[in-house]
């Protein structure tokens, strides 16, 4: 009986560890769990996204990264496009892209890719600028034309075939049949000349990030390689967007296809545009939209393909930062009790995965990271805004390149921000930049304290209850916000004692028999009072008469119980409850 008593308890208590371990476990860890139970000796039945976003998501796990290469590669035409029934832009840039991180060959993929490109339908400008009034020598297709820059910026002259005076003759527009012709400016006096595009019909106009100059006298040169990516006759924007960030991924130059994307976001909002065009350039006006689209709870919703979806290809570009802490924290609050993402849906949780919580890729050797040889993980983007070289013998986890040079410093306007007046508080977070150590991500609200912005309350001192916090508030008062309350497993505690009482209930359930007669009063030895029932009055005038009837009783007779061979003698708990009962009975008389 004893042993039975201990090994309950026992159970118990592993029940009780184990319920608490669940509880500690990270958000990370949660997920990375989940998603493993849903993919792993599944892979093959998955779709080409999930399986390209789940081997993204656990390339550093060696099973199932065998498992799910074999899969997706089920799936191909010929190992080089996907699906086999019929190739796809954006199939096959995930695959690239899955298998490329998960270091597999892939230069078919990205030949197939690469040869299916066209010339996209923007239009392009050349401009030619000069302090003084000039003149200018266009040559192309071996034959020179000349042209004049008056001192209100104005051209005048004959440009020759390639191009056509626009935009009220500043600029010259290019034809569509020269756009891959070398196209080469000489001036008479200093000048600088660019390239600028737009998307047809638009007035916003875009301006090249390869502006040259040059002194009286000498040259500038320009090419117009303009492509986007495309299997039929129109080029379809999210394709390409895939399309881009995979052959970039993968090494390639991709240059010549940023222009589409560019010019061609403002009609693509709903595929959130500005996470990977960020990625890719690293420009502040991309940065500063993708701030300004999260939440207030800390997610992305562009309503296309959901906030979950959305809030991981914005954390595909942002590394380190508030926007970052505020989107994991929302993460953390909407987890799923299985620990995927989206009512367990397999593409969301994996892409969240790799682009919040990403893993190395696992390697045939132990893989030579990065920041260990004091180099720097950036976005390519980032890289080459400092001239640095990608060192591709180094990893970094995610879309980060090993860059061989730290990333630019910016100043607060560079990064989009600005510096609050004294006395203003800033809605969003700060960062640190060259030029203040408080640049406001936000807007600038006076009049509203920090501390009552996060919601906690300023006092000269904090009550028993609260603790302090490091948001401002006025000279002399700290901010108070309540004591953290620890999670509570007083029920669990509960549960596991009302558990143990039922067992040794059971066990001692005659001894409780007894225990139960006792406080009932069934043993009391005098003062026993006997009760008859009442019967109704007699009618009026006449006698009353109460017939006793005796009560008649059986004679006794001993009965002697029949006693069952090898029968198992009667317990001193057994005959106390006989006693017990025949007591009962003898009152009851």
């Amino acid at each position: 009986m004893k042993k039975a008593v201990v090994l309950t308890v026992f159970l118990f208590a592993i029940l009780f560890v184990s319920l608490v371990s669940a509880q500690n476990e990270t958000v990370e860890e949660k997920a990375y769990s989940c998603l493993q139970n849903k993919v792993e000796d599944k892979c093959d039945n998955l779709q080409i996204e999930e399986q390209s976003f789940s081997l993204l998501a656990s390339a550093y796990n060696s099973g199932i990264k065998s498992e799910c290469i074999d899969a997706l590669k089920e799936k191909s035409s010929n190992n080089e496009c996907w699906p086999s029934s019929g190739c796809k832009i954006k199939d096959t840039s995930l695959a690239l892209l899955a298998l490329n991180y998960a270091k597999t060959d892939t230069d078919k993929i990205e030949k197939w890719l690469l040869s299916k490109n066209k010339t996209s339908p923007l239009e392009w400008y050349l401009e030619i600028d000069s302090s003084t009034a000039t003149s200018c020598t266009l040559t192309y297709d071996t034959s020179s034309k000349s042209i004049s820059i008056s001192e209100d910026k104005k051209i005048s002259g004959s440009p020759g075939s390639c191009f056509e005076l626009a935009y009220d003759s500043y600029w010259l527009k290019i034809e569509p049949t020269c756009l891959r012709k070398n196209i080469t400016v000489s001036c008479n006096k200093d000048f600088i000349s660019t390239l600028l595009f737009k998307k047809t019909g638009s007035n916003v106009w875009h301006v090249s990030s390869n502006v040259e100059s040059s002194s009286s006298g000498g040259k500038t040169q320009h090419t117009v390689n303009a492509f986007c990516f495309s299997t039929g006759s129109d080029c379809n924007y999210e394709d390409n967007l895939w399309a881009v960030l995979a052959l970039k991924q993968s090494g390639n130059d991709v240059s010549a296809y940023t222009s589409y994307l560019i010019a061609m976001a403002e009609d693509n909002d709903k595929y959130f545009p500005s996470s990977i065009l960020y990625y890719l350039t690293s420009s502040d006006e991309y940065l500063n939209k993708i701030l300004t689209l999260q939440k207030t709870e800390g997610y992305w919703d562009l309503g296309e393909k959901g906030k979950f979806y959305d809030t991981a290809l914005a954390l595909l570009a942002l590394t380190e930062s508030q926007a970052e802490g505020n989107a994991k924290s929302w993460l953390g609050e909407n987890q799923g009790n299985d620990g995927c993402w989206n009512s367990g849906n397999i593409r969301d949780t994996a892409f969240l995965l790799w682009a919040a919580y990403p893993k190395a890729a696992a390697a045939e050797i132990t893989p030579n990271m990065c920041q260990d040889y004091n180099y720097y993980c950036l976005s390519q983007g980032e890289c080459d805004q400092v001239n640095g070289s990608v060192l591709n013998n180094f990893d970094c986890s995610g879309l980060e390149v090993c860059c061989d040079k730290p990333a630019k410093e910016k100043t607060c306007t560079e990064e989009g921000g600005i510096i609050c007046p004294t006395g203003d508080v800033c809605s969003l977070s700060t960062t640190t930049t060259t030029d203040t150590e408080n640049c406001c991500l936000g807007t600038c609200n006076p009049e509203t304290l920090e501390c009552e912005l996060a919601g906690y309350n300023c006092r000269a001192s904090c009550l028993d209850t609260e603790e302090t916090t490091t948001d401002s508030c006025n000279s002399g008062d700290v901010c108070c916000k309540a004591k953290p309350v620890g999670k509570s497993y007083w029920w669990l505690y509960v549960l596991i004692i009302l558990i143990i009482l039922v067992v040794l209930g059971i066990i001692f359930r005659n001894k409780l028999r007894i225990l139960l007669f006792k406080l009932r009063g069934g043993f009391k030895t005098s003062g026993v009072t006997k009760t008859f029932p009442k019967f109704p009055p007699p009618p009026t005038g006449q006698p009353s008469f109460r017939r006793m009837i005796p009560q008649m009783f059986p004679p006794a007779r001993p009965v002697q119980p029949a006693r069952k061979p090898f029968s198992k003698p009667v317990s001193k708990t057994d005959k106390e409850l006989e006693e017990t009962l025949k007591k009962l009975r003898e009152m009851s008389k």
